[in-house]
């Protein structure tokens, strides 16, 4: 494992991925609060409490619940990806409390998700857009949601971070996703988790 460093302690580890069909994202951490990155914004999350602002506490503590929330699909497959997303996250970071979540269409919801960290003991929830641009989900219905689940358990405070933006290690994520997928088309790779089974990644006349 290699590590760069930018300035404001902002630390890249790289992982070398032994199993090259997930093409898995750098992991990024953060050793303290960063204002001047150009992908990080300062004024990207929404911190409350049941009734006025919440304190915000860098970093993620054992009674905070982290909900991952994806916008949700009819299609069966594409949910259970955000479920084994949410597993990868938690056993990278360690963090104890990590729930899955759906804007609309599936199971679970954001309000059921809340309430699961809620019962694990969580008193701050932090809601993360899984999602790449602030668009109307993020301004305004995963913020509604929030809210509203939030009335449900008085004392638990909440913030909805900024979704993933452009972020630079995005770059190397779609990079590496491109070359996997060309390598598959050429015959010299299996196809990835997300391809399996749908024969969608191939060369079109």
């Amino acid at each position: 494992m290699d590590s760069l460093s930018f300035p404001c302690q902002f630390t890249v580890e790289r992982q070398i991925r032994t199993n090259p069909k997930w093409a898995l994202p750098n992991f990024v951490k953060l050793q303290r609060s960063c204002k001047n990155i150009k992908y990080l914004p300062t004024n990207g999350c929404l911190a409350t409490g049941n009734g006025g602002l919440g304190r915000q506490i860098n970093g993620v503590g054992d009674k905070d619940g982290v909900i991952i929330v994806d916008h949700g699909s009819r299609r069966k497959e594409s949910n259970v990806m955000l479920n084994e997303f949410v597993t990868m996250f938690r056993d990278k970071t360690g963090y104890l409390i990590v729930e899955p979540a759906h804007m609309e269409l599936a199971e679970p919801s954001i309000r059921s998700a809340f309430s699961s960290c809620v019962q694990q003991g969580a008193n701050r929830v932090i809601v993360s857009p899984f999602f790449l641009f602030p668009g109307r989900h993020w301004h305004q219905d995963i913020p509604s949601l929030t809210a509203e689940a939030a009335r449900e358990h008085p004392g638990v405070s909440y913030v909805v971070t900024a979704p993933l933006g452009l972020h630079g290690l995005l770059v190397d994520v779609v990079n590496e996703r491109i070359k996997h997928c060309l390598s598959h088309v050429a015959g010299d790779e299996d196809e990835c988790a997300v391809c399996a089974g749908t024969g969608k990644c191939r060369v079109y006349p």
